[in-house]
């Protein structure tokens, strides 16, 4: 009965919860110190590297979309307050979790051709099957997931549509320079693997 009575109130009460609001925080602290640590450890070297520009955007322009998005959230304009409820913050949490984990079994998969420059190695290998049999960016997918579910926690209409709007934009530019230089190293391989396979969204993108 107590129990009962305390989810009510936990799904029920007036938005933003501060609780749920700062759970968020420190799970994306968490997850982008573990992710850049697995990451930024397979970088390779100027021999490999295709990368023009794409990692010191995403390095730049990441923090500072987080940045806003949080000033928002600790503020007073665009709270879930007039909803009564903590289920958008929830389902955020939720979201943010499944991307996470999509994000990490998307690396794991990739394996040592995961790396957080653009880089071909002289052994390097068409990824296509598991994640990479449904989306040709699933690592890509997880992360821009993991971020809506993130704005969506924080309880703040306007830090998720700053998030919503910027995480894709930062997510492209990377995406076009490296698909730029998977086509240039594998040519007809990976044009055939574009045709099979939708960029983000399985069967739509």
């Amino acid at each position: 009965m107590l129990e009962a009575l305390w989810l009510s109130w936990f799904v029920h009460a007036g938005c933003p919860m501060p609780f749920i609001r700062n759970l968020a925080v420190g799970i994306l602290c968490s997850w982008m110190v573990l992710d850049a640590a697995i990451v930024f450890r397979r970088k390779t070297g100027a021999a490999e590297n295709r990368d023009r520009y794409s990692m010191k955007f995403i390095m730049l322009a990441s923090p500072l979309m987080m940045l806003i998005a949080l000033l928002a959230a600790f503020g007073e304009f665009g709270t879930f307050g007039a909803m009564h409820t903590a289920a958008p913050q929830i389902a955020g949490l939720c979201g943010m979790t499944a991307g996470i984990g999509v994000r990490g079994a998307a690396i794991a998969q990739l394996g040592r051709f995961h790396t957080p420059n653009v880089a071909i190695r002289p052994d390097h290998m068409l990824r296509e099957h598991g994640l990479y049999g449904l989306v040709r960016h699933p690592s890509y997918l997880g992360a821009l997931a993991a971020f809506a579910g993130f704005g969506l926690a924080l309880g703040n209409w306007l830090a998720f549509f700053v998030i919503a709007i910027a995480a894709p934009c930062i997510y492209l530019v990377r995406i076009r320079e490296e698909e730029a230089a998977l086509g240039g190293a594998f040519g007809e391989s990976y044009a055939a693997y574009c045709r099979r396979t939708k960029r983000l969204i399985p069967w739509v993108y």
